[in-house]
């Protein structure tokens, strides 16, 4: 059997998009999930944990991304 050049992987990893939709952050501080916050691009400008009151932006986390497919 031909082999047409090098194998392709079997999970092709997705390329970074700058516009991708974020649903919500995880705030570092108590592992809750918040919805209050502010990015630009793919940064995190603003975020306000309404848990426990965390709002240093270096302190949460992205949380799970929205595609096509969870429409």
């Amino acid at each position: 059997m031909p082999l047409d050049g090098p194998p392709k992987p079997l999970n092709p990893k997705k390329k970074p998009d700058e516009f991708r939709e974020v649903d919500y952050l995880m705030c570092s501080q108590c592992g809750t999930p918040c919805y209050v916050f502010e990015m630009d691009g793919s940064r995190i400008t603003e975020a306000t944990c309404l848990v426990c009151g965390n709002d240093e932006v270096r302190l949460f986390n992205l949380g799970e991304e929205s595609g096509p497919d969870d429409e």
